[in-house]
């Protein structure tokens, strides 16, 4: 990448990431920057889906070096941004992640720190590699949506404890906690479904708790929902959880976290590159958090297209 003082950066500061913490702590971060001699641009994102805006006009502008100071949420709407665009291949443009959210799951899997001075010091060392990027493609309003995810992606379950952790979130909850609740709020609620889903061929049609597409390993605050999955060998990890209930949630919750819950009886896992899911009624989506609302999902994988700045020294060591 060359030396670092000679690249002009375009950074992408989200204020309400980590329940305002991005904009409590946005001084820190730039004298953070400005320490290390980082020459940039700034600019804050101030409504939601405006960092895929702010993307596009940085790559328009001519920058190919972006910073995303924010969570996961935020580096999902900048990679829209780099996908969305058509100024040049989207694999030209190089993105860094300084850590402000809650969940911060994409950092983990790529050995970013979770601390300023620490994350902006492996943006200095530029270490970058290619990894893959989810396409998802859906019908909404009459017309084909199509939207892209570098973490997780997640359906039936995943997508209501979602939708609930961004809810908590709005209302300024923060840390572990907020996932727990979420969870637990959704448990009483979810009802399992009859679902369709087709991996690469293979067909499952029967009553599904939950299905997640993983690129990186972690979602939902440190859970480990994807172990088996590596950003750059060109296939999703696809886990399938079936019927399960309530006590068979809370015996397999430290799994979860460790990865070992995909032992259970009633978890499959699939390595494969293409996915399409349905239900009588249409089951939820989210992406990196991001909500995809009720629909028919078709997902893709775009084999390393997205550089990134990670960590080699930590990068899918479990922390």
């Amino acid at each position: 990448m060359g030396k670092t003082e000679k690249i002009k950066w375009f950074v992408i500061l989200n204020p309400h990431a980590g329940s305002g913490r991005g904009k409590k702590d946005q001084a820190e971060i730039l004298k953070r920057l400005h320490k290390s001699d980082f020459h940039f641009e700034l600019a804050v994102s101030e409504f939601p889906k405006h960092t895929i805006q702010l993307a596009i006009q940085a790559i328009t502008k001519g920058y190919r070096n972006l910073i995303v100071a924010g969570g996961d949420g935020t580096l999902n709407e900048a990679v829209n941004g780099i996908f969305s665009q058509t100024v040049c291949p989207p694999e030209e443009i190089t993105i860094g992640m300084i850590p402000v959210g809650t969940g911060n799951d994409w950092i983990k899997t790529f050995g970013i720190p979770n601390q300023y001075k620490s994350a902006v010091k492996i943006l200095k060392h530029g270490k970058t590699m290619l990894q893959d990027v989810g396409r998802i493609t859906f019908n909404e309003n009459d017309s084909v949506k199509t939207c892209y995810f570098a973490n997780m992606a997640g359906f039936g379950f995943d997508a209501m404890v979602a939708e609930k952790s961004n809810r908590l979130k709005d209302k300024g909850r923060k840390g572990i906690s907020l996932y727990m609740q979420a969870l637990g709020a959704s448990l009483l609620k979810y009802q399992t479904a009859k679902t369709r889903v087709i991996i690469d061929g293979r067909e499952i049609d029967e009553l599904i708790f939950t299905a997640s597409i993983g690129i990186g390993k972690y979602n939902g605050g440190g859970m480990m929902q994807a172990p088996g999955a590596v950003p750059d060998n060109g296939l999703f990890q696809v886990t399938i959880i079936r019927k399960i209930g309530l006590f068979g949630i809370l015996r397999n919750l430290g799994g979860l976290y460790s990865g070992a819950y995909i032992k259970d009886r009633r978890v499959s896992s699939f390595m494969a590159n293409k996915v399409a899911i349905s239900a009588e009624k249409n089951i939820a989506g989210e992406a990196d958090g991001e909500i995809l609302g009720d629909n028919k999902f078709e997902i893709d994988l775009l084999s390393q297209k997205l550089n990134v700045i990670y960590n080699p020294a930590r990068y899918l060591k479990f922390s």
